[in-house]
């Protein structure tokens, strides 16, 4: 791209969204230590919660099925057809729908005893898949990355509920600085929330690290106007397709930052595609 060239910036995209036609993304990565967990310790279900378009419902609905598992999908807001749900329903995930009240309360203890009961036990995987075993299996991604691009000084990582650059910052290496690009407006929190999951993991950040606030762009799964022509925009000029809510939205940002000025000269730096493809179905991308 010439705005690379005149800024004289070395830019890569890495590709997971590449891995797997059905899980592709970061979300392999952060299921797989899970899953497995879930089967050493006996359980034939597995448990989690998302919103009616949560790319981690959808990936997690078709590993469990792989992995021989029942899953249940606790689903924030009033009954929705979709088609990430469908995928859902159609891999054996059992839906339940929740009130917005109600999703509030999935980290406390005695609600989540109640839920249970209600619908039977199994292996509890948080919101997102974040927690200390996804780190283990970001970690690897990571380790990945800096072993094909060993000079490389930025990587860029979406963010929503922060396990994904959690376990980034649990491996990276050297020089590397790690950039996080929260999708929901008003995510500073989410520099305790990072911080709480290296603790739970026993790992700390191995580099520095940022969280930039402002690639929500209206706030999370929010896409007007100016978004949707920005990445369109972005995969034509690039020719690489790009979700709506999460890398599309890291992207814009980037080359906002590029035309300021954001990164030294001769800086390697590192986008991460994180997937989520199948969400492009809600969306109506004509113009």
């Amino acid at each position: 791209m010439p705005l690379f060239t005149e800024k004289k910036l070395r830019v890569l995209m890495v590709r997971t969204d590449q891995i797997h036609p059905q899980i592709s993304g970061n979300k392999w990565y952060k299921l797989k230590y899970n899953l497995r967990a879930a089967r050493q310790q006996g359980y034939s279900r597995v448990i989690s919660f998302g919103g009616a378009y949560s790319n981690h419902i959808h990936a997690l609905a078709w590993s469990a099925k792989s992995f021989g598992l029942d899953s249940i999908g606790i689903i924030r807001g009033e009954s929705v057809v979709n088609p990430m749900l469908a995928d859902a329903r159609e891999w054996g995930m059992q839906l339940h729908f929740i009130d917005r009240a109600s999703y509030r309360e999935r980290h406390n203890p005695d609600w989540v005893a109640t839920l249970r009961a209600k619908v039977g036990a199994g292996f509890l995987i948080p919101e997102g898949g974040s927690n200390a075993l996804a780190l283990r299996g970001v970690a690897e991604l990571m380790a990945g990355v800096q072993n094909q691009i060993p000079e490389l000084n930025v990587l860029l990582c979406a963010c929503g509920t922060g396990g994904t650059l959690a376990g980034l910052l649990s491996a990276a290496k050297g020089h590397v600085r790690v950039e996080g690009y929260p999708v929901l407006k008003g995510a500073g929190f989410l520099y305790q929330d990072i911080e709480q999951l290296l603790f739970a993991a026993g790992a700390e950040a191995q580099c520095l690290w940022t969280l930039d606030l402002d690639a929500h762009y209206g706030g999370y799964g929010k896409i007007n106007s100016a978004h949707k022509e920005a990445w369109l925009r972005l995969e034509q000029d690039h020719q690489i397709p790009l979700d709506p809510v999460y890398t599309s939205k890291m992207m814009r940002r980037f080359i906002e930052k590029v035309h300021q000025n954001a990164y030294p000269k001769g800086s390697t730096v590192a986008l991460l595609h994180t997937g989520g493809l199948q969400g492009r179905r809600s969306v109506d991308v004509s113009a």
